[in-house]
C-alpha cells in the first residue's frame, strides 16, 4: 500500500519563507503617493508603457499626496472626464502595494464596470510595472478579477456598491470611481460615501475614503448665488453634494499678463457666439478677470505647471468672506474631508477649441430639437459643471395664460391645418371608456400645431350604442380604423391631408396590451402596418435614444429577456427627454425651429393639460390635483413619430413625397366637395366636439405589406408542410 503514494515534497527552505515574509515587517516607506507612482508605476502613453510623470497632470499632485494624510478622513474630487482622476486612484494603489501595504477596496459603479476596470486598467498596469508585478502573490486565489493579493500584506478587492459589500468588511483605504453613477441610496441604507466611511472607521486616523467623479446630478436652483468664494450650487447627490462639506479647493493660475491668481473656468472663455461652432472653438481664448487681457490655449501646459490649489480658510477678510489659503497653511476651514473641484478648461487632455465647439454644437442641437441631453453631457463631462435643465426653471414653465396669449391671432377653426402644413400625425391615448385622439400638423423646420382634438366614445355603425371598453373588449379597437382614412383640409387650398403615421399609447389596465397587439396585427394585414405604431413610454433622463423600435420582451424564470411577440415592433419613447423638447417647443415663438403654435379653438381644459406635469431632478411627474394630461401626451407621441419619420433631417429643398403638397403625395386627397371647418368623422361614431362631414370617396387602399410568413399566403419551400 505504501508503494501507491508518490514521494513526499522536499522540506521548505526557511530562508525562502523568511524572504517572502520580510516585506510585511518592513515599515512604511516615507515617500508621497506621487513619488511612489513615479517610482513604481508605469502608465500607457499612446500604446507605450512609460514611467508615471507628475508634470502631465500637475493639478493631481496635491489630491494624490493627501490620500496618505492622517489629518483627514475623506477626499472628494470633482473634475471633467479624461483629466487624470482615475489615475489618481491607480497611484494610490501603487503606493499601497509598494510603499505602505494594507487592505484596500476599489468600488466601481456596477459589477460589469468593475470587471472592465480590472481587465483594461488594473491588470495591464500591474503586468507592465516591474515592481508591482514582482509583488503580485502567487497561488490559489491570489490573482482573480475581483480579489488580488500582494506580498507585504496588501489585499485588494474590486467591488461595486451593494449593502452587503459596504457592510461586511473593514478596510484601511476605500476608493470609489465615477461616484455620481452610484445609486443615491444603497438598498435604502444611505449614500455610498457614508457607508464607505463606516468601513474605514476602525483604522482611525489611518483610514481614508476617496471618491472621484464628473458631476451628474442636475442643478436644483438656477437662481442660486455663491455666498463664499468656493461655494457650490445645491445638488441632491453625487460628488458635488460632498464638496461643500470639505475644504473647498479650486485650481488657480497666475495670469501671464498681470501675474494675479485667478480660477480658469468655462465662464471666462471668450469666443464669438454667433456663426459656426467650429469657428467659435478656434477663436476661444481665456480672459483674466483682473487685467481683462486674453490668451490662448497654447499657454495651458505652462500655466498648469505654475498653478496651485487654494482652499477656503476659517478666517474672514475685510468683507467677511473666507480667505483662500494653501492646504499646508494651517488655516484651512475645520473639517475632516478634503474636497477639490477642477473646471474642465484646465484639464490636460482637452482643448478649449474642442470644449467650445462641442458646447456650441449642443446649443444648436437644443435649439433645433429641444433635446438637452448633449448639452448636459458637455457641461457634466466636458466642463465638470452641473447642468440646469432649461425646462425646470420657473421662468421657463409653460402656463395656461402664456398659451392663451400665444394662441391670439391663430384663428384657424378646429380641424383645419395651416397653410404651411406638409404632413399630419395622429396620436391616440387609451382610456377606460374612450380613445382620446389628437391631430398635429407639421411644416418646415419642425414647426407644428395641434389642429384637432376629440374623444371616441362608441363604435362607428353599432346598432346598440354603448360606451367603449378598450381595456377589456378587443373588438372595440375597431373604432380606430377609420382614423387612417380620415383627412383634414389645408387652409387656402383644395387639398386635405391624411395622417402619415398614427400612434397608439399601449399603457392601460386589463387586456390593453393584448388588445393593442391584436389591433396592430389586423392593421398590418390590411396593408397599413407601416402607418400604425404602438407606443410605450420609458422614463429616465439618461436614455441614450429618444425613440427606438423594439419587439416586446418578458422576463423568463432564469431572469433572461425573451421576445414575447416577435412579429410586433413597439415604438419606445424616452418620455422625459421628449417632454423637455415639447416644453421648449411650446415656449418657442412662430418662425423658430420646432416652434409649436396653438390655435384659438383650444379650450382652457386642453391648455391646462399641457401644464399638468412639472419637471423634477428625476424627470417629469404630474402636479398635485392634475388628472388629465392628454394634450401633453399627444404632443409627445407626435414628436416621437416626427423623429421616427426623420422629420428633423428633411431637406426642404427636395422633401420626400409625403411631405409635399403635390399630386404624388400618397396621403394627399383632392377635395370633391365644399370644404368645411370640420373634419370628416367616422360614420356613426360618437365624437365629443365634432360633427360628421359630408361623405366622400375613400382613396384606394395600399397593397398589403406584411412581413413574409406572418399572414397571407404561405410561401412554398423545402419542408414547408
Amino acid at each position: 500500500m505504501l508503494d501507491d503514494f508518490g514521494p513526499l515534497p522536499p522540506y521548505a527552505d526557511p530562508r525562502v519563507a523568511l524572504r517572502l515574509a520580510l516585506p510585511a515587517w518592513r515599515p512604511a516607506e516615507k515617500i508621497s503617493v506621487t513619488e511612489a507612482a513615479e517610482k513604481y508605476m508605469r502608465v500607457n502613453v499612446s500604446g507605450q508603457w512609460q514611467p508615471f510623470r507628475r508634470d502631465v497632470t500637475p493639478y493631481m499632485v496635491e489630491p494624490s499626496d493627501m490620500i496618505a494624510s492622517r489629518s483627514y478622513r475623506g477626499l472628494a474630487f470633482c473634475g471633467p472626464s479624461q483629466s487624470g482622476k482615475t489615475q489618481m486612484l491607480q497611484s494610490a494603489l501603487a503606493y499601497t502595494i509598494c510603499a505602505d501595504p494594507g487592505r484596500v477596496a476599489l468600488f466601481q459603479m456596477t459589477r460589469e464596470a468593475a470587471a472592465e476596470f480590472e481587465r483594461n486598467k488594473l491588470a495591464p498596469m500591474v503586468r507592465n510595472s516591474p515592481d508591482l508585478r514582482a509583488r503580485q502573490a502567487s497561488g490559489r486565489g491570489a490573482d482573480n478579477i475581483y480579489h488580488k493579493l500582494f506580498t507585504g500584506g496588501t489585499q485588494l478587492t474590486i467591488d461595486w456598491p451593494t449593502i452587503t459589500k459596504l457592510s461586511s468588511a473593514t478596510m484601511r483605504l476605500v476608493l470609489g470611481t465615477d461616484y455620481d453613477h452610484f445609486p443615491e441610496s444603497i438598498d435604502g441604507e444611505g449614500d455610498a460615501y457614508s457607508l464607505m466611511r463606516a468601513r474605514a472607521r476602525t483604522y482611525l486616523s489611518r483610514g481614508m475614503v476617496v471618491v472621484e467623479s464628473s458631476p451628474g446630478a442636475p442643478l436644483r436652483d438656477e437662481s442660486w448665488r455663491a455666498r463664499t468664494p468656493h461655494d457650490c450650487p445645491p445638488v441632491n447627490y453625487g460628488v458635488l453634494a460632498l464638496y461643500p462639506h470639505g475644504t473647498r479647493g479650486r485650481w488657480y493660475w497666475p495670469c501671464p499678463s498681470c501675474g494675479a491668481l485667478f480660477e480658469p473656468t468655462h465662464k471666462r472663455l471668450v469666443y464669438p457666439e454667433s456663426g459656426d461652432p467650429m469657428e467659435a472653438g478656434e477663436a476661444a481664448r481665456m480672459r483674466c478677470p483682473h487685467c481683462r487681457e486674453t490668451f490662448g490655449h497654447e499657454l495651458k501646459r505652462e500655466l498648469n505647471a505654475a498653478g496651485r490649489w487654494l482652499h477656503e480658510s476659517g478666517e474672514a477678510d475685510a468683507e467677511g468672506r473666507p480667505q483662500l489659503v494653501p492646504i499646508d497653511s494651517g488655516r484651512v476651514r475645520r473639517t475632516d474631508m478634503l474636497s477639490y473641484w477642477l473646471d474642465g478648461t484646465a484639464a490636460a487632455f482637452s482643448s478649449w477649441k474642442e470644449l467650445v465647439t462641442m458646447y456650441r454644437q449642443a446649443i444648436v442641437t437644443f435649439e433645433a430639437t429641444g433635446d438637452e441631453e448633449k448639452l448636459k453631457t458637455v457641461m457634466n463631462t466636458g466642463f465638470a459643471q452641473p447642468h440646469f435643465p432649461r425646462s425646470a426653471g420657473s421662468e421657463m414653465e409653460v402656463t395656461v395664460q402664456g398659451l392663451r396669449d400665444k394662441a391670439r391671432g391663430v384663428d384657424l377653426p378646429r380641424g383645419v391645418a395651416p397653410s404651411w402644413a406638409r404632413y399630419v400625425t395622429v396620436s391616440v391615448d387609451v382610456q377606460g371608456t374612450r380613445f382620446a385622439v389628437g391631430v398635429t400638423a407639421w411644416g418646415q423646420d419642425g414647426q407644428h400645431m395641434p389642429i384637432d382634438r376629440f374623444d371616441i366614445f362608441s363604435m362607428p355603425g353599432a346598432e346598440a350604442e354603448r360606451l367603449l371598453k378598450p381595456f377589456e373588449q378587443a373588438e372595440d379597437w375597431a373604432a380606430l380604423e377609420p382614423l387612417a382614412e380620415r383627412s383634414w383640409p389645408v387652409e387656402g387650398t383644395e387639398v386635405r391631408l391624411r395622417a402619415v403615421a398614427l400612434a397608439i399609447d399601449m399603457h392601460g389596465g386589463g387586456a390593453t396590451t393584448d388588445n393593442a397587439y391584436r389591433f396592430y396585427r389586423g392593421r398590418r394585414r390590411a396593408g397599413q402596418g407601416e402607418r400604425w405604431f404602438l407606443t410605450r413610454g420609458e422614463g429616465g433622463l439618461n436614455r441614450a435614444d429618444r425613440v427606438w423600435l423594439k419587439a416586446p420582451e418578458s422576463a423568463s424564470q432564469k431572469a433572461r429577456r425573451r421576445r414575447v411577440a416577435k412579429d410586433i415592433q413597439i415604438l419606445h419613447m424616452a418620455t422625459d427627454r421628449l417632454k423637455d423638447a415639447v416644453m421648449a417647443s411650446l415656449r418657442a415663438e412662430a418662425g423658430h425651429v420646432n416652434a409649436c403654435l396653438i390655435g384659438e379653438w383650444m379650450e382652457d381644459d386642453h391648455l391646462t393639460e399641457f401644464t399638468a406635469e412639472r419637471r423634477g431632478d428625476k424627470g417629469w411627474s404630474k402636479r398635485p390635483g392634475m388628472v388629465r394630461n392628454e394634450s401633453l401626451d399627444h404632443l409627445v407621441q407626435a414628436r416621437a413619430l416626427h423623429i421616427h419619420k426623420r422629420g428633423e433631417t428633411i431637406n426642404w429643398a427636395a422633401p420626400p413625397l409625403w411631405a409635399q403638397l403635390g399630386a404624388e403625395n400618397p396621403f394627399l386627397v383632392r377635395s370633391e366637395a365644399k370644404d368645411t371647418a370640420r373634419t370628416d368623422a367616422p360614420a356613426g361614431a360618437e365624437v365629443k366636439g365634432a360633427e360628421p362631414a359630408e361623405p366622400r370617396t375613400a382613396p384606394p387602399k395600399a397593397p398589403w405589406s406584411g412581413a413574409p410568413g406572418r399572414g397571407g399566403w404561405i410561401r412554398k419551400g423545402k419542408g414547408w408542410l
